[in-house]
């Protein structure tokens, strides 16, 4: 069946436009959501792993992708915990002891987007198996979750089985001085245990740290995460009836002058 020439423009019209509402659709997002990203690794201390292996792990390692950074508030433990000093441990194990190491300032202006915390746990038992999460705190603000530890077991007062986790900070952490604390879990059971922070440990307090953004000489040495584009609107789409009105209206004009 053939067309006739106000029919065919029609079509032809809608075509087109069509083709151009696809090919921009990623560039009509009328908001993007920011989203905290991070890579980190952990192993065990005996392991002497050297920075070629770090860097091979932290580059296949699975992107961390959180909630932005809350800055609003402050921490729940600041009127609390910081009227003494506790030892770190509850129960049959506890947290000896923790250090920290600023690995990585591409643009040397003293703060890094590279770090790791080593943590030595201790257990009245012959062993113990545990995992740790990590939170940051920017400059006295709430807590924030960054990463979780490999599964570890503990072997009494032993120092051998100190553990790292090593953080490179993608996106959304803004340059400022960060408070570290670690929660211990009973791997078995997924039971907290014991915390650890700032008030415990002064190489928790007080890190200069920025995410490799703000680390203008990125050089590749960490591994940017690409965030989902959300458009904004009912359901989180535009309507394609919306977006094809304009070319609706164009076509039907040409096909009413046409005639």
């Amino acid at each position: 069946m053939l067309f006739n020439k106000p029919t065919t423009q029609l079509i032809a019209s809608l075509a087109i436009w069509i083709a151009l509402v696809l090919l921009s659709s990623p560039l009509i997002a009328e908001e993007v959501v920011d989203r905290r990203t991070s890579k980190s690794i952990s192993f065990s201390q005996s392991d002497d792993l050297d920075k070629t292996a770090k860097d091979e792990q932290l580059k296949q390692a699975e992107a961390n992708v959180m909630e932005p950074l809350n800055k609003e508030g402050f921490r729940t433990e600041s009127t609390i915990k910081a009227l003494h000093t506790g030892s770190g441990g509850y129960g049959d194990v506890f947290i000896y002891d923790a250090s920290t190491e600023l690995i990585s300032d591409l643009n040397y202006d003293g703060f890094y987007h590279r770090f790791s915390v080593a943590i030595d746990v201790d257990t009245v038992y012959d062993t113990s198996y545990v995992y740790a999460k990590l939170y940051l705190s920017l400059e006295g603000g709430p807590w924030n979750y960054y990463a979780t530890s490999g599964n570890y077991h503990i072997y009494g007062d032993s120092e051998s089985d100190t553990f790292v986790i090593e953080t490179e900070l993608a996106d959304d952490f803004p340059p400022g001085y960060y408070d570290i604390k670690i929660d211990i879990y009973n791997a078995d059971t997924g039971q907290w245990i014991a915390d650890y922070g700032p008030y415990e440990d002064g190489s928790l307090r007080g890190l200069p740290l920025e995410d490799s953004y703000y680390d203008d000489s990125y050089d590749g040495g960490t591994y940017p995460i690409e965030t989902e584009i959300v458009v904004a609107g009912h359901g989180g789409s535009v309507s394609w009836w919306f977006l094809l009105l304009p070319a609706l209206t164009i076509a039907a004009r040409r096909c009413f002058n046409a005639r």
